[in-house]
């Protein structure tokens, strides 16, 4: 029901560290209608093209689509889809439009990794499509409240899927693909070792290689993973820690709410 760009919404935003001062912004989604947010921390990486290096960021997010962009000039290197998209643009009609992204479709809260040993992004992704109405009648508005106008009817949860995506950091190109069962809200870790680590909706830990996706080791938590994975060192061990448990209300999830750590060899 709001019009104009609402600005600062969906978009990149640079301030000076020392004064908070606004430098720039790249706004990508504006007038949001599909609560397309921009909701991840995007990798920053330098890398060569045509010769020379490039400053650049991953901008991505539950639109769907994954950019490159170059973090001094701002134009955008490439832009792809990351999973299914249909009337990604058709506005919520009174009868009810059909979109993908859905209302948690995309990319949702954790961002993508890069690997600077092979100049490759690992996205990974929501295919979950739903059902945009827009409100017969302008909402009140009363402060300090949630102000909708309209609503979303995700599809049947049986229908929902993810989708890992490996891609070239500078040209855009897919190096390879995979869809998973359930979707896909957990962390992407990239290693120096050539693995992945991440984790899915049916309660698996996984260890993928980072060449062709293929899974190399899953653990069933016992719990949903859909947060942060990190690794670290301690005393020359490598440990590598994840969430387990319940997800949030939208996504849902089971579990004992958990942090697991493995240890490597």
């Amino acid at each position: 029901m709001r019009t104009g760009d609402d600005l600062y919404t969906n978009s990149v935003v640079t301030l000076d560290a020392r004064t908070g001062k606004l430098l720039w912004y790249r706004q990508f989604v504006a007038n949001d209608t599909h609560d397309s947010d921009l909701s991840q921390v995007s990798p920053l990486f330098t890398a060569k093209i045509n010769g020379k290096p490039r400053d650049l960021m991953t901008v991505a997010g539950k639109d769907g689509l994954l950019r490159v962009m170059d973090r001094d000039t701002r134009d955008v290197l490439f832009e792809l889809p990351i999973t299914t998209r249909e009337n990604a643009d058709a506005a919520p009609t009174v009868d009810g439009i059909h979109r993908c992204p859905g209302l948690l479709g995309g990319l949702e809260w954790n961002g993508p990794a890069y690997s600077p040993l092979t100049n490759t992004i690992y996205a990974a992704a929501v295919d979950w499509c739903g059902t945009f109405k827009l409100a017969a009648d302008k909402p009140e508005f009363v402060p300090a409240a949630h102000y909708y106008g309209g609503a979303v009817i995700p599809d049947a949860r049986e229908t929902s899927r993810g989708w890992l995506t490996a891609i070239d950091g500078t040209s855009g190109k897919v190096r390879w693909r995979q869809q998973w069962p359930t979707p896909l809200v957990a962390a992407v870790t990239a290693t120096s070792g050539g693995v992945l680590f991440t984790g899915d909706l049916n309660n698996d830990f996984l260890v993928l290689d980072a060449a062709d996706g293929k899974v190399l080791y899953r653990f069933n938590t016992g719990g949903s993973i859909g947060g942060g994975v990190v690794t670290y060192e301690v005393g020359g061990k490598q440990y590598v820690a994840t969430t387990s448990g319940v997800v949030s209300g939208f996504f849902g999830g089971s579990g004992t709410s958990a942090v697991i750590v493995f240890a490597l060899p």
